[in-house]
């Protein structure tokens, strides 16, 4: 056997079933094993030009040294043909345990991690290119990627969709399955993603990740609206809450929109929220909460902090992005899951449905909205039953009920599938979370544990879809509605029968889900699984339910499924549903009381903390009402005894700073960090 007969050979014997579909795919694969298991005659016909050739009945296969990535037929069809698969297995086949060994002396030849590992930035930016390394780079640091070694080792990037193969052979010899526009940057991006896995320290290059620029000709710079956002939250502070008018809320809308204007659209987001939470607030809605009106504020200032501290070449992340980016993924299969409408205090209205992604193992979503200008002959309710949002789908009711492949999929960042009219689906069954889907969780503390660990902590932005759990309760313990606040709680016990509340604040939304709830029997709903969104919050865990799965197999979205369409010019204003992923800036619900937790020493001080800078925060943060930040300055010491040095130093502040508001403000935003952290 020649080294060239025998490099190809061990190559291709590296080469699972996984690998060979990803080189062209399934069908072509059964269809070659048929082939050779019918004797199709295939023999090694020698070598040219640097590869092996085999004759495939009429046609000669030629196989290049970096393996069957790179193979050439003789027969008219483009990329991997039926012929270079029957090739491969046919040296699989001719590979026994004791094959000759290549006479060639010298050191063996390196394994694929060694190879992998091997490669250098310089190589990689040779091979791809630079406009092929930099998406390539950009993609390795910014996409989750799943690395299984083995023969071959497989590096994927569920979100995108991808996967890469690599047996050996050099970067011409990385398989890369999935739909990629440049599959060279997504070979550069697998190498990266293994090397990073080992240990590897790679950082971005410049033009890897970029900002929005500034605009040009704009009437306001950034600093002057970063500046002016600052001064403007200090004047509302110094004024105090309980005293705000209708001018502070003008203010922030148009700077919003001057945020627009120069190119910081998450900080224009952020002053939009807090406008609107500023309008709730003077018209003294019962929706308006001046504790939230203070942590977005502390928000919005530690926001034009870090954009100041910026200065010219600020984070990416903290400028934002005006439009979600949506990437082409090929064809994606999805288990439909549940659906639910939903209204923003700002006025926007929508309906979502939630796939599961057996692949990626991930939740996925499809949104569609409108904002309050346009809801004229819009109802979240009734798109429910209407036709779309791809060719092939009946209604989005169908699609929450159904096992679906999305073809010519387009999904962003965020796991948020695009309305695209190029994509379409097909329904492949009806959908069964079963085993492919995500575990059920029946204990209350590692529903806790999850919350935590993926809690968006100071201006990390949080993906609402890391909130949305299936749970499997124990026991639906008793049930009631508290004509005070006006909420339907259903206690759902855990197998160590600790109490988290299923709840729905009653509107026009939530109406028909709480008159099923009241009316349904309990047997019903005995072994029944319940798919919403967990959250913490300070009187403990709390929970908003989107669908039942019964032990029947029926689902039941409890807010479509139990309501009648109804028109949008008979649509009230009540309070909003959950705040959705399609304005992040929406108001959350005010939390009824449910499951408790023990409160400790460092929690009690934090609430402290809290309701003396609100307190301060109503009566007006200025020079002269700087006795009332007393309360503050003595909780200093406690503070330093925890350890909490920042909020300590933070806290003597607010009495001593120059600027008592923004002192405040800085006091409130530490002390989140704290509370989210814990």
């Amino acid at each position: 056997m020649s080294p060239l007969q025998s490099k190809v050979q061990s190559l291709v014997a590296g080469l699972n079933a996984g690998a060979l579909e990803a080189l062209a795919n399934k069908g072509l694969l059964r269809r070659a094993q048929k082939d050779l298991e019918r004797g199709v005659p295939v023999s090694v016909a020698g070598e040219a030009n640097g590869a092996l050739r085999l004759q495939v009945e009429q046609f000669t296969v030629s196989l290049p040294e970096a393996g069957p990535a790179k193979a050439t037929c003789s027969c008219p069809a483009t990329g991997v043909c039926q012929h270079i698969l029957t090739a491969i297995l046919f040296l699989q086949q001719q590979a026994p345990a004791g094959a000759e060994a290549p006479t060639t002396a010298g050191p063996p030849p390196p394994s694929a991690d060694a190879e992998l590992i091997a490669f250098t930035r310089e190589q990689l930016e040779g091979w791809a290119g630079k406009a092929g390394f930099r998406a390539g780079l950009q993609t390795a640091l910014e996409s989750m990627a799943e690395v299984t070694e083995g023969t071959p080792l497989v590096v994927r990037f569920p979100l995108l969709n991808l996967q890469c193969h690599y047996a050996g052979g050099g970067l011409d010899g990385i398989i890369v399955a999935g739909r990629a526009k440049d599959p060279r940057s997504v070979a550069v991006a697998a190498v990266i993603a293994f090397q990073k896995h080992k240990g590897v320290a790679w950082e971005s290059t410049p033009g890897a990740v970029t900002a929005l620029e500034a605009s040009e000709g704009a009437p306001r710079t950034r600093a002057q609206v970063v500046e002016s956002a600052l001064g403007l939250l200090g004047e509302m502070l110094a004024n105090g809450l309980a005293r705000l008018s209708p001018a502070p809320q003008q203010r922030l809308a148009t700077l919003a929109v001057s945020g627009l204007g120069v190119n910081l659209p998450r900080l224009s987001l952020a002053l939009r929220g807090l406008a609107d939470e500023c309008a709730l607030v003077v018209k003294r809605d019962a929706r308006s909460d001046l504790g939230r009106t203070l942590e977005r504020m502390a928000l919005a200032y530690a926001l034009c902090f870090a954009l100041r501290q910026g200065g010219d070449n600020p984070r990416a992340d903290l400028v934002g992005w005006h439009r979600t980016r949506y990437q082409e993924i090929g064809h994606l299969d999805l288990i439909g899951a549940a659906a639910w409408p939903w209204r923003t205090a700002s006025g926007y209205e929508g309906l979502t449905v939630l796939f599961w992604d057996p692949g990626a193992k991930r939740w996925n979503s499809w949104t569609e909205s409108r904002p309050k200008q346009q809801l004229t002959g819009f109802s979240s309710v009734a798109r429910y039953t209407q036709p779309g949002p791809w060719e092939g789908a009946e209604s989005p009711r169908q699609l929450a009920r159904s096992a679906i492949r999305l073809l010519n999929a387009r999904r962003n960042a965020m796991n948020r599938l695009s309305a695209s009219t190029k994509s379409r689906v097909l329904i492949t069954g009806q959908a069964r979370l079963g085993n492919q889907g995500p575990a059920p969780l029946n204990d209350w503390a590692q529903l806790v544990q999850r919350l935590e660990s993926q809690a968006a902590i100071g201006l990390r932005e949080a993906d609402p879809l890391d909130a949305i759990v299936l749970l499997q309760p124990v026991t639906w313990a008793g049930r009631m509605f508290d004509g005070v606040t006006q909420t339907f709680c259903w206690i759902l016990l855990d197998v160590a029968q600790r109490p988290l509340g299923l709840e729905l604040r009653f509107d026009d939304l939530t109406e028909p889900a709480i008159k099923y709830l009241e009316t349904v029997p309990e047997a019903t709903l005995a072994g029944a699984r319940v798919i919403g969104r967990a959250q913490r919050t300070p009187q403990g865990l709390s929970f908003y339910p989107f669908c039942l799965l019964l032990r029947t197999g029926e689902s039941v979205n409890l807010l479509l499924d139990t309501a009648k369409a109804r028109s949008a010019s008979t649509t009230s204003a009540p309070a909003p549903a959950p705040a959705d992923e399609e304005d992040e800036t929406a108001e959350a619900n005010e939390e009824w009381e449910s499951a408790q937790t023990a409160a400790t020493p460092m929690s009690r001080l934090l609430s402290e903390v809290e309701d003396a800078s609100l307190a301060l925060a109503e009566a007006g943060a200025s020079s002269g009402t700087l006795l009332r930040a007393e309360r503050l300055r003595q909780l200093a010491p406690r503070a330093e005894r925890f350890g909490l040095k920042l909020l300590a130093r933070a806290l003597a502040e607010v009495a001593t700073d120059a600027q008592p508001p923004l002192a405040l403000l800085r006091c409130a935003y530490i002390t989140q960090l704290h509370r989210h952290g814990q």
